[in-house]
């Protein structure tokens, strides 16, 4: 998740250094588009960060890979940044798509590890009951 956040600054600080026209850009992305594009270069970086490729450099990985997923989308960069930008500026619909996002990558999950999850969220909730003051 640490990955998903740097890359999301990363794009912040992209678009920090554009002009500031928040006007729903022309070649706008569809938010369920938006949402698939995302969740790709999720899976991306996820699996770089599990799997480092030896004597490569990792941002031009994450570039190639997001390169490729443009590609697989049918989506130019400029587009996709203009729409990235254009959803960042609005926080409640942005993270309405981040927590789609988040669904979508958890529905990829094999059935072992959504119930590993489980397991882990009930420690975690049975060892908090126990923490609390009475």
């Amino acid at each position: 998740m640490r990955t998903f956040l740097v890359t999301f600054i990363l794009f912040l600080g992209i678009f920090s250094c554009t002009k500031n026209n928040y006007e729903k850009p022309n070649n706008l992305i569809g938010r369920s588009d938006m949402i698939d594009i995302l969740t790709d270069l999720y899976i991306s970086q996820q699996g770089l960060q599990m799997h480092p490729i030896q004597n490569e450099d990792v941002t031009l990985t994450l570039a190639k890979d997001a390169a490729d997923i443009m590609k697989f989308h049918e989506v130019k960069y400029s587009d996709f940044q203009n729409s990235y930008q254009y959803y960042v500026m609005q926080p409640e619909s942005f993270k309405e798509m981040l927590n789609e996002v988040k669904t979508n990558l958890h529905d990829q999950l094999s059935e072992e590890e959504k119930n590993r999850q489980k397991v882990q969220a009930n420690r975690l909730e049975e060892e908090n009951k126990k923490n609390q003051p009475k």
